[in-house]
């Protein structure tokens, strides 16, 4: 069975939202990069013919942001893109090709190539109180709340890009940062690593690398109102996670105790 994708990264969906598999490709249809992403089922480019003409009259098609999370889609959709991207070998320049998994590669060198995956960083920056989370307005992506994100840099740990992150992008200092779930982003080659942290800067203290739009404190009550990331990337989950589940305050936001004889 085929899973088609079309030259715009979409592919044709079943009633129920599933990616819809053919028997064979249409007739008027070529198809390339085919990849074996599971048993009995090939993803491939397709060519002369778009995501919803194959979905027929219900029209429903997904792509790497709709179906990030799904197994077989974002597998079909990062092998098809690797084999695409990746298509000479660094150590000698020769033409790379590719086992029918799309998991190695080799060229004659006979140097395995494996598919690129970027580590990114994403997560949730709250208030000392545990009451507000800070969302961000991306100046390329505009139009939509998200949360801070940004790659791994070379020899950083996941806490220590996060803090960085958020002090470039927010100008903001981030504590008690840890990892909470991650997820594949086939669209960019990229794992998304889902954090969490807390800040007691509620304004910026340092200047920012301009990648925002805006920043926006929001209270858990507030967050209906808002125009979120889209339902099933990463983002919205956290957001979501959060909004469901209020945390403890930081020590420091806690009122302090007073002493009284006898104490």
């Amino acid at each position: 069975m085929f899973l088609l994708i079309d030259a715009a990264g979409r592919f044709p969906l079943t009633s129920n939202g599933e990616p819809l598999l053919f028997d064979a490709p249409p007739a008027a249809a070529t198809l390339s990069s085919h990849v074996h992403v599971s048993p009995g089922i090939t993803a491939a480019r397709v060519h002369g013919v778009d995501a919803a003409d194959l979905a027929g009259s219900a029209g429903a098609t997904g792509d790497a942001r709709s179906h990030a999370g799904h197994p077989l889609a974002a597998r079909a959709i990062g092998l098809v893109n690797a084999r695409e991207r990746y298509r000479f070998d660094p150590v000698d320049g020769s033409e790379l090709t590719w086992g029918d998994g799309g998991i190695v590669a080799r060229g004659a060198s006979g140097h395995a190539i494996f598919p690129r995956l970027d580590p990114s960083v994403i997560g949730v920056v709250e208030d000392l109180a545990g009451e507000r989370i800070l969302l961000v307005e991306n100046a390329r992506r505009p139009g939509y709340l998200s949360l801070v994100a940004g790659y791994v840099d070379v020899g950083e740990t996941l806490e220590a890009a996060f803090a960085r992150e958020v002090m470039e992008e927010t100008g903001r200092r981030a504590t008690d940062i840890a990892y909470l779930r991650s997820q594949p982003w086939p669209a960019s080659g990229a794992l998304m690593l889902g954090m969490t942290a807390r800040t007691a800067d509620i304004d910026p203290i340092a200047a920012v690398d301009g990648e925002l739009a805006r920043t926006v404190w929001a209270t858990r009550e507030e967050l209906d109102s808002l125009t979120l990331a889209a339902p099933g990337s990463i983002a919205r989950t956290l957001i979501e996670q959060w909004a469901l589940h209020p945390t403890t305050p930081h020590p420091d936001h806690l009122p302090r105790k007073e002493h009284t004889d006898g104490d």
